[in-house]
């Protein structure tokens, strides 16, 4: 409703963010992600929001991150500071999250990142595109630098277009919103090849926004094709090519003036990098007199080291405004040395005004190393502007990544901010507080405590100098920190202190003695300030013996989301500590938070059963792990439940059951197959050993019949099917004594795995030469070559095979079914991974080379066509086995070890073939 009150003007932006800020507290968890969301977009100044109300946009948002405990609700609040386009007030939160511990948490700060749009956060993104790092994040990096309009990032996009196709796909799309044309060739080159779908489109979509001719030819073909969808496509770009093709400077720069909406505003703006920059800077220059603020943002957009001169010229030009001046000197993407020289000019110039050297200094911040930027800007540590000193702090938490710093380079941090946090202005104290915690420098938490003790009235320097400490979370502060909690009053300042409290007891050597605070938090439970009895909460779970169960119980039930969140948390550290209580009355508690519509008590009542421990709290942990909550928060509950050895043979039923519900791509379904690993592997159980369970280690196991496993198990890369790979064989180890024991996990587990690998191998083979390995290879096969390469084939196929005493079929006839599918032109989806039979499928028609006419494609380095067969026969052998014994029969014990010896034979003469 808000929403559509704000688009249509009958809301100012200011009254909506009054409302939603208001509303905030009473909300649960869904309604408090929709506030953060409409909040982020007021921060990015959309409904026509002018700067200060979108500056405290900003702030609520971070006063918002203040209050969040759980790692799916700060996700939520990145997602909705991606929205406030270009609002420097986020990008330090944003930028602190892209070095979380958590990878969810990293994905939302990477598409945050690409939300704010600053180019200073290119090269923090840029790192994400390694191909060591895991594929969720590459591709949420590759779409934030399209979403940021990275020129910065171009070439390297470039070279991503040779990937497989979803990673090519994706790059392609990036460019299109950067407007590069860096991957022309690549893109016409990928029509000509009939690629899969996803990537057909934006090539399709990239070449027409580059104003290629090249894309034509696809154009008519696609203006014909029987789908609606492809015919669209093929009409848009057809409308979008002749409008770049009628480019004119004047006209495009003025449609991107006149547009109010900022993150339009600046996508128009990108259109402009198709033009002559020497137009496009012409024509600046008559409108500049018009719409200063406007020319600056969107000349910004181009991002050229011309534009770079006509930004400082802008900066320099004493009888323009100060503002635009500062906007101007802020906008420049220094990724040359001789611009970073500029900017640091600039911010050292005395005779500039100080939001020009301010704006400067900070854009240096966002390009330089760290040893650069204290070379360049070292003085404005000590100069006697106080906006100089913090926008010199500023820079530096953007300039240093905390887990790279080397000792020089943190004590020489250290020193720095130990004289800011000292200093004579409190903005510059504040500033220093926060950067402290940012860049993890732990050798100034006493600081910090002593800054928190000195800051009188200031409150908003406490508030500070407790949010460094949480991210500091030394274990031998607590005490000293709770001291500080135990003196605080204001009620603004209770909340971020009581979170450093249980940050800094989380890392201490033993359990904290709060029992001193039983009076304070007595009158915190009891306040009528929701945020006060949060606080309070907070602070209870901690203090065992200073308050019971029976206090918090009621506030189970309180009228405010976050206080009854934060009673379950409570509770549950209460009775783990071994507080006494009404025990049925928790139960009952946890019930009900459990079954309650709000995701975000849901949530919190498994964190506090993973407390409690027990068997009836385990079961109901088990039934939300396998229920219809967050995957990702059902995932992380699976994956630290521990069963204590006297429940393991009660709790093994259980964990079958939730294992049932769960389909095997479920987030928390492999974290529960390591859960029954546990069960099954206490010494009680154990029988005579099974010939899996012979082994003395897991990687031993694997190694007698997988010797390549020694290597491909220390690849990066491979790491992540490496770990599903170790918990099915630990799982077969576990279960192959066990009468009646379900072969379907271990086998599921082993078949993932090979997946995984054969599209990781043969993927980036086929992709590249799309129209010659499917449709041409394909129609030549079918011609005189297939009678002789068909019975060739015949005698080295075998239709049925035993397996440990299980028969299964692979016939022979779904080869020439599959050849007739590529003939039909039936798309393969290669952006997603294909089957294991699919896959030798194709190895089969692809990979081999034959007297007949077959050739090998795909350019598999095998030591004869045999061998390429004898693999791609195992593969189906392989997935047949699977598909039976876990869609149809139990196989024998017997067939299940056939499986496993017959798999890592295979996974190595796959390995040494690839």
């Amino acid at each position: 409703m808000l929403r559509a009150k704000l688009e249509t003007g009958e809301l100012a932006p200011a009254e909506a963010l009054a409302r939603l800020t208001e509303a905030l507290p009473a909300s649960p968890r869904a309604k408090r992600a929709e506030a953060y969301h409409l909040i982020g977009a007021i921060a990015g100044r959309a409904f026509d929001a002018p700067w200060d109300v979108a500056e405290r946009a900003a702030w609520t948002l971070l006063g918002a991150a203040l209050a969040i405990d759980a790692p799916s609700e700060r996700r939520e609040l990145l997602a909705a500071m991606g929205r406030g386009f270009r609002n420097l007030w986020l990008l330090p939160y944003v930028h602190a999250r892209l070095a979380d511990e958590d990878p969810d948490t990293v994905e939302a700060a990477i598409d945050a990142a690409g939300g704010l749009g600053f180019p200073g956060l290119e090269a923090a993104l840029v790192t994400f595109l390694d191909e060591e790092t895991p594929r969720p994040l590459r591709l949420a990096a590759i779409r934030a630098l399209g979403r940021a309009g990275a020129v910065s990032a171009a070439a390297r996009l470039a070279e991503l277009t040779g990937d497989d196709p979803r990673i090519a796909a994706a790059a392609l799309t990036a460019l299109t919103e950067i407007r590069s044309p860096a991957a022309v060739a690549a893109a016409a080159a990928a029509c000509a090849d009939d690629p899969p779908r996803e990537l057909l489109l934006a090539a399709v979509r990239y070449l027409a926004e580059m104003g290629r001719d090249e894309v034509l030819p696809v154009l008519r073909r696609l203006g014909r094709d029987a789908d609606a969808e492809l015919r669209l496509v093929a009409a848009q770009a057809a409308r979008t090519l002749q409008a770049v093709a009628r480019g004119d400077a004047g006209a495009q720069l003025l449609a991107a003036l006149t547009e109010r909406d900022r993150v339009v505003r600046a996508l128009l703006a990108r259109r402009l990098r198709l033009l002559p920059i020497a137009d496009v800077l012409a024509e600046a220059e008559v409108l500049l007199g018009e719409d200063a603020e406007g020319v600056v943002q969107v000349i910004g957009e181009l991002r050229t080291p011309e534009v770079t001169r006509f930004l400082m010229a802008v900066a320099g030009d004493a009888a323009r405004d100060p503002v635009v001046r500062a906007r101007a000197a802020g906008a420049v993407e220094a990724n040359e040395e001789w611009e970073r020289e500029t900017l640091a000019a600039a911010a050292l110039d005395a005779t500039r005004d100080d939001g020009v050297r301010v704006a400067a200094a900070q854009a240096l911040g966002a390009f330089a190393s760290l040893d650069e930027l204290l070379g360049r800007l070292g003085p404005l540590a000590d100069t006697a502007s106080p906006a100089l000193r913090g926008a010199f702090l500023w820079a530096l938490q953007l300039a240093a990544r905390p887990r790279e710093l080397g000792d020089v380079q943190r004590e020489r941090l250290v020193a720095l901010l130990r004289g800011a946090l000292a200093d004579t202005d409190p903005g510059v104290r504040r500033r220093a507080a926060y950067v402290a915690g940012n860049l993890r420098l732990e050798a100034l938490a006493p600081v910090l405590i002593e800054l928190a003790k000195a800051a009188g009235d200031r409150t908003d320097i406490r508030v500070a100098a407790f949010v460094g400490l949480e991210e500091l979370a030394r274990g031998d502060s607590v005490g000293a920190v709770a001291a500080l909690f135990r003196r605080e009053e204001e009620t603004s300042a209770l909340v971020p202190a009581s979170r450093a409290v249980l940050a800094a007891a989380g890392h201490a050597a033993t359990r904290p003695d709060l029992g001193h605070l039983a009076g304070k938090l007595s009158q915190l439970l009891a306040a009528e300030d929701a945020a006060r009895r949060e606080a309070g909460l907070r602070m209870a779970g901690l203090a065992a013996g200073a308050v019971s169960p029976g206090q918090i119980l009621p506030l189970a039930a309180d009228p405010a989301p976050r206080v009854r969140e934060q009673a379950l948390a409570a509770l549950g550290r209460l009775v783990a500590a071994g507080a006494s209580g009404d025990a049925a009355a928790v139960e009952a508690a946890f019930d009900a938070a459990l079954d309650d519509p709000d995701e975000g008590l849901r949530e919190r009542a498994a964190e506090a059963l993973l407390l409690v421990g027990g068997e009836r709290s385990l079961r109901r942990l088990l039934d939300y792990v396998s229920g219809e909550s967050d995957g990702r928060a059902r995932a992380l509950a699976a994956g630290r439940i521990d069963v204590p050895p006297p429940l393991r043979a009660a709790l093994r039923p259980a964990v079958d059951q939730a294992l049932a519900r769960l389909h095997a791509d479920d987030p928390a379904w492999e974290a529960l197959v390591r859960l029954k690993i546990a069960l099954l592997a206490e010494p009680a159980a154990a029988a005579p050993a099974g010939p899996a369970a012979a082994a003395g280690s897991v990687d031993d196991a694997i190694a007698v019949l997988f010797p390549m496993w020694r290597h491909l198990s220390t690849v990066s890369g491979f790491a992540p099917l490496a770990r599903s790979l170790r918990t099915a064989e630990s799982l077969y180890r576990s279960t192959a004594s066990v009468a009646d024991a379900d072969p379907s996990p271990p086998i599921i587990l082993w078949m993932k795995c090979l997946e995984g690998y054969v599209h990781a191998w043969l993927s980036r083979r086929l992709a590249p030469r799309q129209n010659e390995l499917l449709w041409d290879h394909a129609e030549r096969l079918a011609g005189p070559v297939w009678p002789g390469y068909s019975r060739w084939l015949a005698d080295r196929w075998a239709d049925h095979v035993d397996v440990g005493g299980m028969r299964v079929e692979v016939p022979l006839r779904a080869v020439p079914n599959a050849l007739r599918e590529l003939l039909e032109r039936r798309q393969k989806r290669l952006d997603s991974p294909l089957s294991v039979t699919e896959w030798a499928r194709l190895m089969v028609l692809l990979g081999v080379d034959h007297p007949s006419g077959a050739k090998n494609t795909l350019a598999i380095p095998a030591n004869s066509p045999e061998q390429v067969v004898k693999v791609a026969h195992r593969l189906c052998v392989l997935a047949a086995v699977r598909n039976a014994c876990t869609h149809r029969t139990a196989p024998p014990p017997g067939a299940v070890e056939a499986f496993r010896r017959s798999y890592y034979v295979g996974f190595e003469e796959l390995t040494g073939m690839a």
